[in-house]
């Protein structure tokens, strides 16, 4: 009995890897913005849940604008022909695989892209001028320490192009599980704090200092999902004001993390 209850856990576990592969993110669109982020304030549950899955249209509940993707789209593969990364995916896949490869595209300056654990690459608010009053939400654990890294930290030429966030408000979000995914848990979030902070204008790292929230005392270390999963917990941060760009108007923030 032991052994057969072994195998259909383990073929449970191999199916749902491979549904897990196989499932669609969505296109990360526009037209979703979530703009009712602008009127949160402190004891408010979030009008929207948010969906832990692979990003995607996912995503689009974290954030009331993003910029859209620049350049073209990847070109679609056909079976068994190499992608850049020397992959290539045969005829039942291939589908899926061009809808993937699209779908991540559309996210170039998504909400999820300020908590990849990636400073190369930037949430980008997606409204005239210099983006004051929108809102990014980022996946982090607020019981330990949490820290930023604003701008666009591709380069020093695109940090120093690109507005950089000055004062903003934080909001601290605590997530209640309502459900399950493929990749984890959904969550209502409902806001539990808020604060102003004012940030430095420097190319790196600098704490975002949330001490009254923080009950560990460690070393900062990028979570894995399973670590944010078991902290249910978000930050929200609003622009006020910025560091103007010497050539754009946009305004980025590279990473929010633990």
């Amino acid at each position: 009995m032991k052994r057969l209850f072994i195998c259909i856990f383990s073929l449970a576990l191999f199916n749902s890897l491979i549904f897990a592969q196989l499932w669609p993110k969505g296109a990360l669109k526009q037209s979703d913005w979530n703009l009712s982020l602008k009127k949160m304030k402190v004891g408010d549950t979030l009008e929207k849940e948010y969906v832990t899955c692979f990003g995607g249209e996912n995503d689009a509940v974290l954030a009331t604008s993003w910029l859209a993707a620049e350049g073209n789209p990847p070109k679609k593969l056909e079976p068994n022909e190499k992608d850049e990364n020397g992959d290539s995916w045969d005829e039942y896949e291939i589908d899926w695989a061009n809808s993937y490869r699209y779908d991540s595209w559309t996210e170039m300056y998504g909400p999820g892209k300020c908590f990849d654990g990636k400073t190369d690459t930037a949430w980008c608010e997606g409204v005239d001028g210099d983006g004051i009053g929108e809102v990014v939400i980022a996946w982090v654990d607020v019981k330990r320490p949490v820290r930023i890294w604003t701008g666009f930290g591709k380069s020093q030429k695109s940090w120093e192009a690109n507005n950089r966030p000055k004062d903003v408000k934080v909001f601290i979000i605590q997530g209640e599980k309502v459900g399950e995914s493929v990749n984890g848990p959904n969550y209502k979030m409902k806001v539990i704090g808020e604060k102003k902070l004012t940030l430095k204008d420097t190319n790196g790292w600098q704490k975002l200092n949330l001490d009254e929230y923080k009950e560990i005392d460690c070393e900062y270390k990028k979570l894995s999902p399973y670590e944010l999963r078991e902290s249910g917990t978000f930050i929200a941060v609003q622009i006020l004001s910025v560091y103007p760009g010497t050539k754009y108007k946009d305004t980025l923030i590279s990473e929010i993390s633990n």
